[in-house]
C-alpha cells in the first residue's frame, strides 16, 4: 500500500514536470529562422525541447495521459501509413511521371517517384509537429495560455528591435537568425523594405520566415485576446500585425473584426469601420496622398489588388500549374496523391492535393475543425473567436502560407481543449 502511494506521487510529480516543462516550451514556439543545430533543418528549439520530452515521456512512468497520448499518436501513424502506402504503390503500379513544371522540394531526378526522400524528411517535421500538439493538448495547464503570449511577446519585442535598428542604421541588426534554405532560397528569414511617406520602413517579420509567416503565427493569438479580456496583447499583437504591410494580414484582421461585430452586434461599429475604410481607400486615390504612401499602396493594395506584383504573380502562377497537374493525373492520384512531402506549392491547398489527393485535404480538413463541436460547451466569446481565428488560420494556410512545420499552428489546435478548463473557470467564478 504504501509502494502504491508512493508510486502515485511519484507519478503525479512527473505530470506536474511535464506541465513545467511544456509552459517553458511555449516560450520559444514562434521563433522559427533560428536553429539549435544550423546545419539540421527543423531543429528549432520548440522542436528540440519536444524531441527531449519525447524521451523522456518514454522513459519515465508517467501514467496519467501516457495511454491517451499514444493511443491517439498510434492513429496518427496507422493513417500517414495507410495514405503513403497506398500512394506509393500506385505510383509503381501507375508509372507515375513527375514534370519539371512542379515545385518539388528536390529538384533532383524526376523518374525516381517511389520513396522519394523527401517523402521521409518531410513526414518528420509533421511527426515533430504531432508531438507538440500532443504534449499541449495533454500535457499543458491553464498557465499555458500566459506562457504562449509571453512567447508573442518576444516574438514581437524582437521585431519592434528590428524596425527600430533598422530606422537608426540602415540594416536590420538581425543577430539570432542561422537558418537557410537552398542557394535559391538563402535565408531562412527575409528582410522586406518598403517606402511610407518618404521613409524606408522595415516590414514587420521578426524571428519568422517573412511578413506573411509572421501574420500566420501571430493573427490567430491576436483574435483569442478579444474573448480572453487580453488588452496588453491585443494592442500589441494589432500593432505589430499593422506593421507587416501584408495584405494576408490586412483582410484576416478586417474580415475577423467584421465578423466580430456581427456577433457582438455592434452595428454602429462595423459601420465606422467600413466607413474608414471606405475613406481611407478614397484618400489612396488622391495624388499627393497616394505619393506619400506610395509604398504601403502598392504593396497592400494596387499592386496585390491588380494582380502585379510578383509574388501574386508567382503565387498564382504555381497554383494553377500544381492544380492543372493534379486534374490531368489518373484517378487513383487525385484520390491518394503522389506522395507527402513531394512537392511544396505557394499554397498548401493544392499541395495537398498533389501529395495526399482530395481525400488527404478532406482528412486534414476534418482534422482542423474536428475541436469545434467539442467546444461548444464553453464561454461563448470564446468559442466564437476561437473559431474566427481558426477560420483564418486556415484560410491563410491553404491560399498563403503552407507552413504545416511551425509550432504555432499546431499549439493553436491543440489550445482549444485547454480553453475549456478556461472557460469553465470563468463560469465557477460567476456562479459563486
Amino acid at each position: 500500500m504504501l509502494v502504491a502511494d508512493y508510486q502515485l506521487e511519484k507519478t503525479s510529480d512527473i505530470t506536474i514536470f511535464f506541465n513545467r516543462y511544456v509552459n517553458f516550451m511555449m516560450l520559444f514556439f514562434p521563433i522559427t529562422s533560428f536553429l539549435v543545430v544550423p546545419s539540421v533543418q527543423g531543429t528549432t528549439m520548440t522542436t528540440v525541447l519536444a524531441a527531449l520530452l519525447m524521451g523522456l515521456l518514454v522513459i519515465l512512468p508517467e501514467n496519467r495521459y501516457k495511454y491517451s497520448f499514444f493511443k491517439e499518436l498510434f492513429a496518427f501513424v496507422l493513417v500517414f501509413l495507410f495514405f503513403s502506402l497506398v500512394s506509393q504503390s500506385l505510383n509503381l503500379a501507375l508509372d507515375l511521371k513527375l514534370s519539371d513544371k512542379l515545385l518539388l522540394v528536390d529538384r533532383g531526378n524526376l523518374l525516381h517517384t517511389f520513396f522519394r526522400s523527401t517523402h521521409i524528411t518531410q513526414a518528420m517535421y509533421l511527426v515533430m509537429s504531432f508531438f507538440i500538439y500532443l504534449f499541449v493538448k495533454y500535457y499543458s495547464d491553464k498557465k499555458v495560455i500566459t506562457y504562449v503570449y509571453y512567447g508573442l511577446r518576444i516574438l514581437c519585442a524582437y521585431g519592434l528591435y528590428e524596425i527600430l535598428y533598422f530606422q537608426v542604421t540602415g540594416t536590420t541588426g538581425d543577430f539570432l537568425t542561422n537558418r537557410t534554405f537552398s542557394n535559391e532560397e538563402g535565408s531562412g528569414s527575409l528582410s522586406q523594405m518598403m517606402n511610407v511617406a518618404g521613409f524606408h520602413v522595415l516590414r514587420m517579420k521578426s524571428l519568422t520566415g517573412e511578413p506573411s509567416m509572421f501574420a500566420f503565427t501571430v493573427f490567430p493569438f491576436w483574435a483569442l485576446t478579444h474573448a480572453l479580456k487580453n488588452r496588453f496583447d491585443n494592442i500589441l499583437l494589432l500593432g505589430c500585425l499593422f506593421l507587416t504591410f501584408s495584405t494576408t494580414a490586412y483582410g484576416a484582421m478586417i474580415l475577423f473584426q467584421i465578423a466580430w461585430f456581427i456577433y457582438k452586434k455592434k452595428y454602429q461599429k462595423l459601420f465606422y469601420l467600413l466607413g474608414f475604410a471606405l475613406v481611407f481607400l478614397f484618400a489612396l486615390q488622391i495624388d499627393p496622398v497616394r505619393e506619400k504612401m506610395e509604398g504601403v499602396y502598392e504593396t497592400v493594395f494596387a499592386s496585390k489588388l491588380g494582380g502585379n506584383s510578383g509574388s501574386k504573380q508567382s503565387r498564382s502562377g504555381w497554383i494553377t500549374r500544381h492544380y492543372d497537374y493534379w486534374v490531368d493525373v489518373d484517378a487513383p492520384h487525385q484520390l491518394f496523391g503522389i506522395g507527402f512531402g513531394y512537392i511544396r506549392s505557394t499554397d498548401f491547398l493544392t499541395t495537398l492535393l498533389v501529395n495526399c489527393g482530395l481525400l488527404g485535404l478532406i482528412t486534414f480538413s476534418a482534422f482542423f475543425f474536428a475541436n469545434l463541436l467539442k467546444l461548444r460547451k464553453i464561454d461563448r466569446d470564446i468559442w466564437m473567436c476561437y473559431c474566427f481565428g481558426l477560420i483564418g488560420l486556415f484560410l491563410i494556410l491553404m491560399l498563403t502560407v503552407p507552413e504545416f512545420g511551425y509550432p504555432s499552428m499546431w499549439i493553436y489546435l491543440a489550445l482549444g481543449h485547454v480553453l475549456v478548463d478556461k472557460s469553465n473557470e470563468r463560469t465557477d467564478e460567476q456562479t459563486s
